[in-house]
């Protein structure tokens, strides 16, 4: 029996870069990969950007389809909004070529009553993309549910059809099958320690060879994808009701301004590390910076009850990130601080790293990372290796840099972290993603076990 199934999972709470492994894996010459499975559901998005800079984003898809010889499945586990994925389709449609996809006879679609009740329904946040309410429907058997029928070369397989194929690719020396993830160990129905500020299911590698039909004695290794500073979807939904949603263990919540002056400065972020710097705020920067801010913005910052906030009660890490998303609303990534300096006034400039979700474009939460949940995630997943992506971080000096482990060198605060890492994990570090573009990263170990 073939030992080649490789597993992509996310180790923290999703968008840790799965999308960048799998296209690394995918276009890898020197790997046979003969198949690719996805199980994903449309409430999260996986992008790749190719070297020259070209974006795909990916909903039911397998990202794997950036390489024109892979067979690509979509799995039982899978649910498919029509919309959603005609549009899909029709933005990589010329990178399938004349391939199939193979969609299994068990995956349901998503219709406007799923995503309906969940707005009803779902008060601890969610993408109200109706994935959990068809996921109910079919547990539940409902006779109105219905499920996917062929569209294009998107065929609709029987289970014997799909597995027949599938297991083709299995049973074929030297040969690679992916199983790719979605969501994140820390959304996990179950084991996440994060109920109910969860997705709709189990997120682990044993699920994803369950989903495929795959038995686990067929799996090679799994990696694990995960960032130095988790992240969470906003507070904010697209229509700017403030819905919780959740932590990350008991990582605290940082903000996007702390991580960007640490990553420049070559620091780590910590409660009341901005209060170090020098401020020259008053009252009247507060309050300009109040009028221009848009309600969603004082939302993030200041909570859902900010009309009611005291001048006098606002601190300067919040005046902070009031500047930074005033700046990147007017589409500023690198800004001149009116509020902090040096010992000139004049010479404190910020780059913002912050991120939005693929999905419903807000603005996502960070955190620090709590190591005794990742263990759990690892505990669960037994990962061959971690790859650390959004290095760049930890140190903005390593932004799109590539090459191999050994070629660089590391101050003593980075070597400090990749150690503490790898022995708190007892996990190696395979490689060090530094940028969204695909092979920008810093490789450390093969990423196939040998």
């Amino acid at each position: 029996m073939n030992k080649n199934v490789i597993s992509v999972i996310d180790g923290e709470a999703g968008s840790c870069g799965k999308a960048n492994v799998i296209g690394e894996i995918a276009t890898d010459n020197t790997i046979n990969l003969g198949a690719s499975i996805t199980n994903c559901m449309p409430n999260a998005g996986h992008t790749f950007v190719d070297e020259r800079g070209n974006k795909h984003v990916f909903r039911n898809i397998p990202v794997s389809v950036v390489n024109p010889n892979v067979k690509l499945f979509i799995g039982p586990g899978s649910a498919i909004d029509m919309d959603i994925f005609k549009d899909e389709y029709s933005k990589v449609e010329h990178l399938l070529g004349d391939r199939k996809i193979y969609v299994h006879e068990m995956v349901p679609l998503i219709e406007q009553r799923h995503k309906q009740y969940e707005k009803e329904h779902l008060k601890s946040g969610s993408t109200f993309k109706g994935c959990g309410a068809v996921s109910k429907d079919k547990l539940m058997r409902d006779p109105n549910l219905r499920f996917f029928e062929t569209y294009k070369s998107a065929v609709r397989c029987t289970n014997e059809e799909w597995m027949n194929l599938l297991y083709d690719e299995l049973d074929k020396d030297n040969t690679y099958v992916m199983l790719e993830g979605a969501q994140g160990c820390d959304l996990s129905l179950n084991h996440s320690n994060n109920y109910p500020y969860v997705t709709s299911r189990n997120v682990s590698t044993a699920q994803l060879l369950a989903d495929s039909g795959i038995s686990p004695e067929r799996l090679l290794e799994t990696i694990m994808v995960i960032r130095p500073f988790p992240i969470r979807i906003s507070n904010i939904t697209s229509s700017g009701d403030y819905i919780y949603s959740g932590r990350i263990g008991c990582g605290a919540e940082l903000t996007w301004t702390q991580v960007n002056i640490a990553a420049d400065q070559g620091s780590y972020p910590f409660e009341g590390d901005v209060d170090l710097y020098n401020n020259n705020l008053t009252k009247n920067k507060i309050r300009k910076l109040l009028s221009r801010s848009d309600e969603i913005a004082l939302k993030q910052v200041l909570g859902n009850n900010y009309r009611n906030i005291r001048i006098e009660d606002i601190k300067l890490i919040q005046v902070l990130e009031l500047e930074r998303l005033y700046y990147k609303r007017k589409g500023i990534s690198t800004y001149e601080s009116d509020i902090i300096y040096y010992d000139n006034p004049h010479d404190f400039f910020i780059t913002d790293l912050s991120e939005q979700t693929t999905v419903t474009k807000m603005e996502r939460r960070i955190f620090d990372l709590d190591i005794k949940q990742l263990n759990n995630n690892i505990r669960i997943n037994s990962p061959y290796g971690l790859y650390l992506n959004f290095f760049q971080h930890l140190a903005f000096e390593y932004e799109n840099e590539s090459g191999n482990f050994s070629d660089f060198y590391f101050n003593k605060y980075i070597r400090n972290y990749i150690d503490w890492l790898e022995y708190k994990t007892k996990t190696d570090i395979l490689a060090l993603g530094t940028g969204a573009r695909n092979k920008k990263r810093i490789l450390r170990e093969s990423l196939i076990r040998r």
